[in-house]
């Protein structure tokens, strides 16, 4: 039974260590929203869901560089491996370099749009370039299937960040303080996730330029982004805009459930590494990539729709636990968004899926989704619920459309196989 169970020790710990990490995380979030005001607590969710939506477009580096990472792994292609991530280190670290500077230079305006504190705007600046290295690095120890560094340096991250968040709180810094360590975390982390990987950095350097995949790889890198970047909006729109379309109260009520929501959302994300990683060797070699498909989809729904059940069955239960009794409000929103957090949780799966199998159609569904989002929170919001509804709402009919888009794809490449001469 160990005998069987060593390959996948990694994998295993992977989905230990993101456990871990979340129990860490959400520690963070509980201690957050008793240590601080319903109103501060709201505009650290909707900091946060900035904060995440920068992250998870960072995750297009993530994503993307896991894609050809295991698919150059697969082929045995060192060179091919060492030049692509020789070109890439330098784009990835000038991109986001720029971008954090851009942030930085409109934060004026940036805090004014979204009602935010200019100070936390420019720290989200900071936040996005040390995230988009992490994620870079994290993409390489995905791809390399290095599960067992990966999993530490989440722990790493939010670890650091329950600590520096608690202790610059406590100390009379509020909601800036939380930012500030939360941002710290990510720049400690980023240390922690280059110990692996100085033996591959320092190959890279070194590595001939005759190998010439920079086009093919540029236009992988901008189709993930196109999907990445539409479904970090679809799931962080609704945190980041609450503040501007509810009144306070039912800002802060809702950012109540989308802690809850979180849990379900974010728990299986070691899944989704793992299934990317899968996918990508498996189509590389030319082997059937369904079946890692369907048991990950048969995991999370498992699991966090335990947790979305619970909310529908007890949520003020589960209100009082994870963010207290100031938020009552929650109460009648948490259902409906921990069924919305799963649909969301289901659909990171199959973009992890298609992105592996490199069919990027999916994304023009995505950015279709957002701009539904978008319109009906602007236009028919009026409390929590209401948010709630258009969220789930627009998330189920993303999930059908994944479903389509899945069928349609298998459909015709079984047919273009039926035609091909044997």
């Amino acid at each position: 039974m160990i005998t069987r169970l060593r390959p996948h020790a990694g994998a295993i710990w992977l989905l230990a260590a993101t456990t871990i990490a979340n129990v860490l995380g959400y520690g963070y979030q509980v201690v957050m929203a008793r240590l601080l005001r319903p109103e501060d607590y709201a505009i650290l969710i909707a900091l946060f869901g900035v904060l995440i939506l920068e992250s998870i477009s960072s995750q297009v580096i993530q994503s993307a560089t896991a894609k050809l990472t295991a698919q150059y792994r697969a082929r045995d292609d060192e060179a091919a491996l060492h030049a692509f991530v020789r070109r890439w280190s330098v784009r990835v670290v000038i991109a986001v370099a720029a971008l954090a500077a851009a942030i930085a230079l409109l934060s004026g305006p940036i805090s004014s749009a979204l009602a935010l504190p200019t100070f936390t705007v420019v720290l989200l600046g900071v936040s996005l370039f040390f995230a988009g290295v992490l994620t870079f690095a994290l993409g390489l120890l995905q791809g390399l299937a290095r599960f067992g560094w990966m999993g530490s340096v989440l722990i790493a991250q939010a670890g650091m960040r329950l600590v520096l968040g608690i202790l610059l709180v406590t100390l009379g810094f509020g909601v800036g303080g939380a930012f500030i360590g939360a941002t710290g975390a990510v720049g400690l982390s980023l240390v922690v996730a280059a110990v692996p990987l100085l033996g591959l950095l320092r190959a890279a350097r070194g590595a001939s330029a005759i190998i010439e995949l920079g086009a093919s790889e540029t236009r992988f890198f901008v189709f993930a982004g196109i999907v990445l970047l539409a479904y970090a909006a679809l799931t962080n729109v609704d945190a980041v805009l609450a503040r501007s379309v509810l009144a306070p109260d039912q800002a802060g009520a809702y950012a109540g459930a989308v802690t809850l929501g979180k849990i379900v959302l974010f728990a299986p994300i070691a899944v989704g590494f793992l299934l990317l990683e899968r996918t990508s060797r498996a189509h590389a070699r030319g082997e059937p990539t369904e079946r890692a498909l369907l048991l990950a989809l048969s995991f999370v729904l498992a699991t966090s729709g335990a947790v979305a059940l619970a909310y529908v069955i007890a949520p003020a239960f589960f209100v009082g636990i994870v963010v207290g009794d100031q938020y009552p409000a929650a109460v009648a929103i948490a259902p409906l968004y921990g069924i919305a957090a799963l649909a969301n949780a289901l659909l990171n799966l199959w973009i992890s899926y298609f992105i592996g199998r490199g069919e990027m159609r999916v994304g023009l569904l995505l950015a279709v989704a957002v701009v539904a989002e978008v319109t009906l929170l602007l236009v028919a919001a009026t409390d929590g619920v209401s948010v709630a509804r258009i969220v789930l709402g627009v998330a189920i009919a993303t999930q059908l459309a994944a479903i389509a888009t899945f069928v349609f794809e298998r459909t015709r490449e079984r047919h273009a196989t039926a035609l091909t001469p044997r």
